[in-house]
């Protein structure tokens, strides 16, 4: 099958922005801002450099993390209006930008098509607005965004997650955490506050007023930027050490207690030894092979580990990627091939510095069904799967033991070698895959699982599950595949749902 090619997106980057620029002429008024710096721990950050950047006025944290402006005087700032009218999502906000004076509107609904909240204002001069979601509309559920400028509209899906991150079905969008605070409507922007500190990456944070303000910050560590919902990670025992056998992307071989030993490897090219990264391992289809899997991405189904690795790239998330050999038809062993894939693990957790806590699989048909498998057998070393058109019969499967794992898959309607429902009585088929780790994490399954029944690929998202243990499923109307465009589209939306699961955690 021929891969699609990698298609545009309607949300365009901002090319004004909050960050040292504010748009509208601030009126003759008081300064009176303060807030606290600290880390992500809550700890206060000393010797932080804090900047009102329109103002130009700095302070510098002491022991406590404290800063404050405070001024009597401000100067009236010039009037500056972005060059084009654009719209953009940092984190949980919208930015509007407006060149000239022109309506605006969000709409926020539920799946159901429900109008939740609405906010219009008819009359926007020139320059630029945020609208905070988070704080607009709590909920745990996913939402569909509209946005529009005049007669411009962009939609989107998004859903609050732990610990106050998004998630949303974009994959351009600004992936940097946020901590400014949100307004209850669209509000203008006044100035920037910029904070920098030794071993911390910069944040700007955009204001909307200068008096009785309190802004706390939270910055990121200088590695931080592979931390996600707050957890941090796992180093392997292989962080710190110097490249050593496994020194380079290419082909190995490991003495595996299960029969079988060779392995490709992707290592980034700037490895960091003291980064723990993800760590993706990629099991090829029958007839398929290691190599394909772990080849550039050039067309092939298989290659750039089933595009996982595209797109993480333009995200700039940097991972480690695994791709086992199976036996020379390209077949798995239940038996074996378990120990086999633990033997791997163990050798690259100990040889390089790896996330322990973000451990993924995936697979195609054939590497599907070992995907699944191993989601049975190691819950508590995998972080998340991805099973494309899997399968719980004519394959050996290890017991279960009911621990959750956060769960993805596709099946196509036609589908007619791993079918959606196999026996019903005997519970075989894709539909068991998805509903037994439903019922392990707990989720409601007691609903209507979506199957497609048009071009377009319906999802389901399983509700009530435990925390950081999500279940989706997608239904395409196809036949046995891993790729998949909808109608008057040329993106494979299966690798950039599959990615965007996988990055949430």
């Amino acid at each position: 099958m021929k891969k699609p090619k990698k298609g545009s997106f309607m949300l365009k980057k901002l090319s004004l922005c909050l960050l040292g620029v504010a748009i509208l002429c601030a009126n003759a008024q008081t300064v009176n801002l303060q807030g606290v710096v600290s880390n992500s721990g809550g700890k206060p950050i000393a010797n932080a450099i804090v900047s009102l950047v329109l103002q130009k006025m700095k302070d510098t944290t002491g022991a406590d993390g404290k800063f404050s402006f405070t001024s009597t005087s401000v100067k009236k700032t010039p009037s500056i209006v972005p060059q084009r009218s654009d719209i953009s999502l940092s984190n949980d906000v919208l930015q509007f930008a407006l060149s000239t004076p022109s309506p605006m509107k969000v709409e926020i609904f539920n799946l159901k098509g429900n109008l939740l909240r609405q906010e219009i204002n008819m009359n926007a001069s020139a320059g630029t607005y945020r609208y905070d979601i988070s704080k607009n509309c709590r909920t745990a559920n996913v939402l569909v965004i509209k946005a529009a400028i005049g007669k411009s509209e962009i939609s989107f899906k998004y859903m609050p997650l732990k610990g106050g991150r998004y998630a949303i079905n974009l994959p351009n969008a600004a992936s940097t955490i946020s901590s400014s605070g949100g307004l209850a409507k669209m509000a203008e922007v006044v100035d920037t506050i910029k904070v920098t500190a030794s071993g911390f990456q910069t944040k700007s944070v955009a204001i909307t007023s200068l008096e009785n303000q309190q802004q706390n910050i939270t910055l990121d560590s200088a590695r931080e930027d592979y931390h996600y919902n707050g957890n941090p990670p796992g180093p392997s025992t292989g962080c710190g050490k110097t490249l050593g056998d496994i020194n380079k992307s290419g082909k190995y071989h490991i003495s595996s207690a299960g029969g079988r030993g060779d392995y490709y490897i992707d290592i980034p090219t700037n490895y960091d030894k003291n980064k723990p990264y993800r760590l993706i391992f990629g099991m090829h289809c029958m007839g398929g092979s290691a190599q394909r899997v772990a080849a550039a991405d050039n067309g092939d189904d298989l290659s750039a580990y089933y595009s996982l690795k595209t797109q993480a790239d333009k995200d700039n998330i940097q991972c480690i990627y695994v791709a086992p050999q199976g036996d020379g038809g390209g077949t798995w062993n239940g038996a074996t091939d378990p120990i086999f894939f633990q033997d791997i693990l163990n050798l690259v957790k100990g040889n390089l510095c790896i996330d322990t806590t973000r451990v993924f699989c995936t697979g195609f048909s054939f590497g599907a069904m070992f995907s699944y498998a191993l989601s049975l057998k190691f819950p508590k070393q995998l972080r998340a799967v991805a099973c494309y058109a899997p399968a719980n019969w004519n394959f050996e499967q290890p017991p279960n033991n009911h621990i959750p794992l956060a769960y993805y898959q596709t099946t196509g309607t036609g589908d007619g070698l791993c079918a959606w429902v196999n026996n019903d009585g005997a519970k075989l088929g894709g539909k068991y895959c998805v509903l037994q780790h439903a019922e392990d994490n707990g989720c409601n399954t007691n609903i209507t699982i979506k199957l497609a029944t048009s071009g377009t690929h319906v999802v389901t998202e399983f509700t009530g599950c435990k925390d950081g243990y999500p279940v989706k499923f997608s239904s395409f109307n196809g036949g046995h595949q891993c790729m998949a465009s909808d109608p008057g589209s040329n993106v494979n939306w299966i690798e950039v749902e599959a990615w965007q699961f996988f990055k949430q955690f």
